[in-house]
Order: structure tokens, then C-alpha cells, then sequence
């Protein structure tokens, strides 16, 4: 029996989507000298290379990648959209905002003076970017009739070059960011890590080792017998045991009472205590406690470890150290995430509604700080889909609706609609959290399965032109490509530098957040030696992820 594999994979369009994948994955997990080109990227050039040979996938493929992708932008978004104006959010904003319309006016600059194509234009911008958003919103505008297009000029056409254009544009886009990124500091004589040793100097963080949960002392149980009588009748307040060692008594046993102690409590010879905390803080409490005993009651005690996604506005916009968290509860806060980056754990890091809070404690007091922060992450496992699928379907009605202005229409088309849309629901559900379920694991996989969904259906298309476009506009195509992506950034780097006064550290970091790249993150972080570079990614990259869609769209109306 023959089975013909290429006539198959050409009949199954199944087939080709899941082997596009795999084999991009495969291709972005490749490693050299430590670089990867990560998941997108090798999904892109292995659909290039299939579409280059003919393979091609269903229209509807792609829109419901671009759908999924782009509401699941707005829902990441959502939670810190409208509080992220507290403290330094409004230079965030405003970082962001240069980069991604300093970009816009480079690229119309380029585009009419070379006299490219609304569809090279716009992809152009998306991949010097190499902002998805960028080239969703674009494809978008011409499904949609927003942009300023030939009658003429078929459709398929227009959004081949946009692929295409983003394609050749979308290499220097990723590696220029991370040169610039490595190269700036030593050009300018920066010595990062002492930037960020400096700020976390500035901020009380504790030393790099101890700012990561992963690195996070483990925290253990043990009981003692209270017989050192430099302890026996000081309240706790004046022994002052959580500071020196960091560890915190969990439960007394007096007699036959078990009972949590407060600041005042004063502790009585042969008082049993159990402790919990890391093991160099029970070497000091052994010595200013008693011995360490075997008392099944108190280490009965059971602790536990919980993800906690803050939701409640106790706790929302206000610091570790303001929450009190460690002396209140006894509980022990070990990571802070935020749009999947991990945050510094330090007493000055502030909470926002959406963050992800790892903490470690006895269970009952630990559920007491639970009930002030919002709710446990793998306690609400199901989606709520049924506000999703409303949620998609209001962001297209929305996207639908436009308006003349004499012979103009305007309008915010599909992925302004989502964006809107998504971006309401994300917030509503972080102010009551019984709405709108999206766990953070099954956004994560709608946005990633969405996007993948997309850049598989941009590479197989823009695969049957990318030669024909190398060999015409090519070249000149990418050398704007390079103006694209380094002159924005620079731009941004000046404005955050001298204008906003930012620490250099968070200014690269933030940098990173406004054109969406976290690869560029990790090379920051590793050439800082530091996690502080994060705190500027987190601040800039929701609304990047929303001006560069709504850039996308207004490349192809101007």
C-alpha cells in the first residue's frame, strides 16, 4: 500500500496545522550559546517554509487565533488597566506611548517616502516591533474595510504583503532589541548590576539570592521548650524574634491551652512553642527558646503552601511590608508574579489586583490572610465560558459598529472591539471574582494556542510571496526595519532616562515591556544579575500589548 505523505498533508488541514506547530516549537526550544528563538518565532518560519511550497490553511483558522489572541491581550490587561496610574504608572504609560507612536510616525515616514504598500507598511511596523497585536489589528482593518485601500487591490493580496512584510522585518526586530539591550549599557559605561544593587539599595530589598521563589529559603516546623531565661517574661514585641531570625511562632501550649500568641504576649518557663521558619533562623531560636522537643500536638500544626491571586482591594495598591503579612499571620510571601514575571519579594514591592501571590504558613492563619487578599488560584479550576463566549461575541458587535465622517469611516474594528471588551471583563472579574472565571493557566493556553493558531495561518500565507518579496522590496524593506526597531527604542530610552528620571536598570526593563519582548527581559536580567528589571516590564507591558493593536489599526487608516 502507498500512502501519499505530501498529498495527505495538503488534504488534511488538521494535519499541516499540528505538524506547523510541532515542528516550530521543536525549531523555537533550539538553543545556541543560550539564545532560543522561542515558540512564535519557530512557528512562523516553519509555516514560511511549508506555505513557501504551497500548504495552506483554512481562512478560519486564523481568525479564530486572531480572536482568541487578541480578547485574551485584553484580559491579561485588564485587572491593572485602571489602577495602573497609582505611583509611577502614569510613566509607564507614557513610556509606552512614545515608543509605540514614535514608531507609527517612522513607519508612515518610510512608507511614503519609498512609497510601499499600505500592506508593507503595516507590516513593516508589526515586525520591527514584532508585535503580534501590531499585525492582528492590520489584517484586521482590512477584513473589517477600515483601512484606506485600492478598490482594485484584492484582499488576499493586501494581507500577503502584510505577512510577508512582517516576516522579513520580524529577524532584526528580535535580535536588535536584545544588541541593544546588551550593548547600551557598556557603550554608555553602566555598570548594571551595581544599577540594581543600587535601587534595591534604595527600595530595603534583600540580597539577589533570596529575591526569587525558586531560591527562597524552605521554611520548616520545629517545637521548642521555653527554658532561657533571658526570654521568660518578655513580651514578644520587646524579643523581637521575627526580625532577628526570621521566624515566627505559630501556637503556644500553656498546660492543657494551646492559643496563638499577639505582640504582647509574655512567655513563661516551660511554655512549648512551635515555630516555623528557615533552618539558619531555628539555629539562633534554639538558642534563645530551649531546647528542641517532640510534641505531636503543636507539630500537628499543618502548613501549607498556596498561589493566591489578589483580587480584593485591601490589598491591591499597597506593599508587602504594608500588609504585614509576616507578623499579623506568621505567613511567609516566597513569590510575586505579574503577567507571568516574577517580581522581587521585598517589603517595598507593591500588590496589584491580577498578581499572583505564592505564600507559605499553618493553615488556619494561613487562610485568615487568604480571605484579605483574594483567593486561592487552584481553587477555581473551571473557566467561565459562558461569560467568555458573551464576552468575544460583545467585542465583535462592537468591532462592527462604525461611524462616517464625509467620505471616512471610522470605527475600532475587531481587535478594538476585543481589546475593549476583554479588557472590561478582565477588570471586573479582578473588583468581583465570582465573575468571568479565566484561571491564569487557562488564559495562558488561549492566548498561546491563539496566537500559535495565528502565526501559523501569517506564515503559510506570507510563505507564497516571501521570495518574491525578498527579491523586489526586500533589502531596502530591511534596512527600515532596522530604523523601525532602534530608533524607538532609543527614543524611549532618552525620554525614561531624562524626562521620567528612571532608575537604568527599570528604564531597560520597562523598555522591554513597552515592545513586548521577553526574551529581551531575560538577557536584561541575566546582565543585571538582578530580577528588579522585571518591575519595568510588568509596568509598561499591558498597554503596550493595547497601543501597539490599536497602532496596527491606525497604520492602515492613516
Amino acid at each position: 500500500m502507498e500512502i501519499d505523505i505530501i498529498g495527505l498533508i495538503r488534504d488534511v488541514p488538521e494535519l499541516l496545522f499540528f505538524l506547523v506547530l510541532g515542528f516550530g516549537y521543536l525549531i523555537g526550544n533550539i538553543k545556541i550559546k543560550g539564545f532560543e528563538l522561542g515558540s512564535t518565532t519557530g512557528v512562523l518560519l516553519t509555516g514560511l517554509f511549508f506555505g513557501h511550497f504551497g500548504f495552506v490553511l483554512p481562512a478560519n483558522t486564523l481568525e479564530i487565533g486572531f480572536i482568541l489572541f487578541i480578547y485574551s491581550v485584553g484580559l491579561q490587561a485588564g485587572p491593572r488597566f485602571f489602577s495602573v496610574f497609582l505611583e509611577d504608572g502614569l510613566k509607564y504609560v507614557s513610556l509606552a506611548l512614545v515608543v509605540s507612536m514614535t514608531a507609527v510616525g517612522l513607519t508612515f515616514g518610510i512608507s511614503t517616502y519609498l512609497g510601499f504598500s499600505r500592506g508593507v507598511s503595516a507590516g513593516l511596523l508589526s515586525g520591527s516591533l514584532t508585535s503580534t497585536p501590531t499585525l492582528a489589528a492590520a489584517q484586521d482593518a482590512v477584513h473589517s474595510g477600515l483601512a484606506r485601500i485600492s478598490e482594485i487591490t484584492p484582499v488576499d493580496a493586501i494581507v500577503q504583503d502584510i505577512g510577508s512584510a512582517y516576516a522579513i522585518t520580524y529577524v532584526f526586530g528580535l535580535v536588535g532589541l536584545l544588541l541593544f539591550v546588551t550593548i547600551v549599557p557598556s557603550l554608555l559605561k553602566i555598570n548594571l548590576p551595581e544599577e540594581a544593587a543600587k535601587l534595591a539599595r534604595q527600595k530595603r530589598f534583600t540580597p539577589e539570592e533570596d529575591e526569587t521563589g525558586d531560591s527562597f529559603p524552605a521554611q520548616m516546623l520545629r517545637a521548642y521548650r521555653v527554658q532561657s531565661q533571658e526570654t521568660v517574661g518578655k513580651p514578644l514585641r520587646q524579643l523581637r524574634f521575627t526580625t532577628r531570625t526570621g521566624c515566627v511562632i505559630q501556637k503556644v501550649v500553656r498546660g492543657d491551652e494551646m492559643f496563638i500568641p499577639g505582640p504582647d504576649t509574655v512567655l513563661e518557663e516551660n511554655d512549648r512553642v512551635s515555630v516555623l521558619g528557615p533552618l539558619e533562623g531555628h539555629e539562633m531560636m534554639e538558642k534563645m527558646l530551649g531546647p528542641v522537643i517532640l510534641d505531636k500536638k503543636l507539630l500537628a500544626i499543618p502548613v501549607k503552601t498556596y498561589d493566591v491571586v489578589v483580587t480584593h482591594s485591601h490589598a491591591a495598591g499597597k506593599s508587602l511590608g504594608e500588609l504585614h503579612y509576616l507578623a499579623e499571620y506568621g505567613c511567609f510571601v516566597t513569590k510575586v508574579s505579574r503577567s507571568h514575571v516574577d517580581l522581587p519579594v521585598e517589603e517595598s514591592t507593591i500588590l496589584e489586583k491580577g498578581d499572583i501571590v505564592r505564600i507559605t504558613g499553618a493553615k488556619d492563619r494561613l487562610d485568615a490572610l487568604i480571605k484579605k487578599l483574594g483567593h486561592v488560584e487552584r481553587n477555581i479550576i473551571q473557566t467561565d465560558l459562558m461569560t467568555f463566549a458573551f464576552g468575544i461575541a460583545a467585542g465583535l458587535f462592537i468591532g462592527k459598529i462604525t461611524f462616517k465622517v464625509g467620505a471616512l469611516s471610522l470605527g475600532l474594528g475587531t481587535a478594538g472591539g476585543l481589546l475593549i471588551t476583554g479588557i472590561l471583563i478582565g477588570f471586573l472579574r479582578s473588583v468581583h471574582p465570582t465573575f468571568g472565571r479565566v484561571p491564569p493557566a487557562a488564559r495562558w493556553l488561549f492566548m498561546e494556542l491563539g496566537l500559535l493558531f495565528f502565526m501559523a495561518g501569517i506564515g503559510l500565507k506570507a510563505g507564497q510571496g516571501i521570495v518574491q518579496a525578498l527579491l523586489t522590496v526586500g533589502p531596502v524593506l530591511f534596512l527600515s526595519g532596522i530604523v523601525v526597531t532602534t530608533v524607538p527604542v532609543i527614543m524611549g530610552f532618552l525620554f525614561g532616562k531624562y524626562v521620567l528620571k528612571f532608575n537604568i536598570a527599570i528604564l531597560l526593563g520597562a523598555i522591554t515591556g513597552a515592545m513586548t519582548s521577553t526574551p529581551a527581559l531575560n538577557t536584561i536580567i541575566r546582565a543585571a544579575n538582578s530580577t528588579v528589571p522585571s518591575l519595568g516590564y510588568a509596568g509598561t507591558y499591558a498597554f503596550a500589548n493595547v497601543f501597539l493593536a490599536l497602532a496596527g489599526t491606525l497604520i492602515m487608516v492613516l
